[in-house]
């Protein structure tokens, strides 16, 4: 009886260690479906000028492929999105981030962001607004650490997100700004934080 439980102990100890890395190894993809909610959360509250009411069912409306999150809080200004996977958890606390290990309000250990891979084959207007609305979280960051968007240009974007590219920064100012993207025949463009990603070129400034 002793020798099996011995035994037990011994098979225990060496299979945690395996546990443990493939219970890690869902981290990766838990951060990448926090990440791909991202945009679709930033373009509701481009919306609606409020993150307020926000729900997984409503982010999908406009990326249905969001899977694996769930929306643990949202307000006018801030949101938090976790992941749901089973494994270790991740969140973001929105706008400013970062993603952080651990359920929402904890303050957890940052996860580090991977390479990205290569984007997937879109038409030309759907990668227009894809190149927008991934600005969009970076914009918010930016604007959190400045009290608005004046200063706002491309190089100060990327030092929040070094994956935004293909857009310009068209004007900026305190309280707004209006960012755009052109791609073969398509231009689409944000005037945020109020409006909606829309087709054409930025309206003139304030």
């Amino acid at each position: 009886m002793r020798r099996r439980r011995i035994a037990l102990l011994a098979a225990l100890a060496l299979a945690t260690p395996a546990l443990a890395t493939a219970s890690s190894a869902t981290v990766p993809q838990a951060a990448k479906r926090v990440r791909s909610a991202i945009p679709a959360i930033e373009a509701y509250r481009a919306d609606h000028g409020t993150y307020a009411g926000l729900t997984v069912a409503r982010i999908r409306a406009y990326d249905s492929s969001i899977r694996g999150v769930a929306i643990k809080r949202a307000g006018r200004n801030a949101y938090c999105v976790q992941s749901t996977l089973a494994g270790p958890l991740v969140h973001y606390d929105g706008p400013a981030g970062p993603l952080r290990h651990g359920r929402c309000g904890v303050r957890g250990a940052v996860v580090p962001r991977t390479s990205p891979g290569p984007p997937p084959a879109q038409g030309d207007a759907a990668t227009a607004q894809s190149r927008v609305r991934a600005a969009i979280p970076a914009i918010e960051a930016y604007a959190a650490d400045n009290v608005g968007y004046a200063g706002l240009t491309l190089e100060k974007i990327r030092a929040w997100d070094r994956g935004v590219a293909g857009i310009t920064v068209a004007w900026s100012t305190r309280a707004a700004y209006c960012i755009q993207s052109t791609v073969g025949s398509a231009t689409y463009h944000l005037h945020g934080p109020a409006h909606p990603v829309a087709s054409g070129r930025c309206p003139a400034a304030p």
